[in-house]
């Protein structure tokens, strides 16, 4: 019997052992997994952006007048060549559903070739100096190419709860080799081939101190670097291939995608998506 008693004590503290093994094992694959990793680092990042904003006041420009029928919260100012009607069809009909977002405006600026390096540099700064002299028309402006997916819906509900109202612009860092070229040097390490998010002060911040020369450390207290809210080539990748589910998945921008059926696949896997406030 004791024999008996030995080998059942045995049999039940290897049982527990394995068990918690898994459970371990589980825990920290859970943990790592894209999505995980993904929301964790984002709600910390947009925690940090939601601390800003409620010690930071509202900067308004009251003496700027831009003609429109309803306050505008996102401009989007898309670059986009002539050729690509079906990309442009499709953002319409995804990402831009202007109907859904009436707070969200959307122009395209159709260019003759496809876009090149230097060529979506200079139109940024062509742009922002454009809007520098005239009319900023929206509390946020993203300027961005045709290529991208953007998550319309949860960068509107950003603006609504977390981002700060003033003094910001998210952008992806740049590798050290994908600098910004001269003419935007005041957009620091942003990567200017990906989307770029300025609030409507910050484009006259910026361009004041490209104008006058001013210390990078100033446009640096003005740059955030929007780290994992730019999903990876991989991570994109994965989305459209349906090995990630974006349906609980906290992101503003893809990477660059091949087609516009990639933009539609990205936005039926992302659509559904609720934020919950913390």
């Amino acid at each position: 019997m004791t024999r008996f008693f030995e080998k059942f004590t045995l049999f039940c503290v290897i049982t527990v052992i394995t068990a918690l093994s898994l459970i371990i094992v589980t825990s920290v694959q859970l943990a790592y997994e894209p999505e995980t990793v993904i929301n964790r680092d984002n709600d910390k990042l947009m925690d940090q952006l939601k601390s800003i904003r409620q010690s930071s006041g509202w900067i308004n420009n009251s003496s700027e007048k831009c003609q429109q029928h309803i306050h505008t919260k996102l401009f989007i100012l898309v670059r986009s060549p002539k050729r690509n009607r079906k990309v442009r069809q499709t953002i319409r009909d995804t990402w831009a559903l202007t109907g859904n977002y009436p707070t969200v405006q959307i122009k395209f600026a159709l260019t003759k070739l496809p876009s090149q390096l230097n060529e979506h540099e200079s139109f940024i700064h062509r742009h922002l100096k454009r809007y520098y002299h005239q009319c900023i028309p929206g509390d946020y402006l993203l300027i961005t190419n045709d290529m991208h997916f953007i998550n319309t819906p949860q960068i509107i509900t950003a603006i609504n709860q977390r981002l700060p109202r003033s003094h910001t612009a998210i952008c992806a860092k740049a590798s050290p080799n994908e600098n910004a070229m001269n003419e935007v040097k005041y957009l620091g390490q942003c990567n200017v081939q990906a989307p770029i998010l300025f609030s409507k002060d910050a484009v006259r911040g910026l361009l004041d101190l490209n104008i006058h020369n001013g210390r990078s450390a100033m446009a640096e207290s003005i740059i955030r670097y929007g780290e994992h809210l730019y999903l990876t080539p991989k991570e994109t990748l994965r989305i459209i291939n349906g090995s990630i589910d974006a349906s609980n998945l906290l992101f503003f921008f893809s990477d660059r995608v091949e087609s516009a059926s990639d933009i539609s696949l990205l936005w039926n896997a992302s659509r559904d998506y609720t934020a919950v406030e913390s």
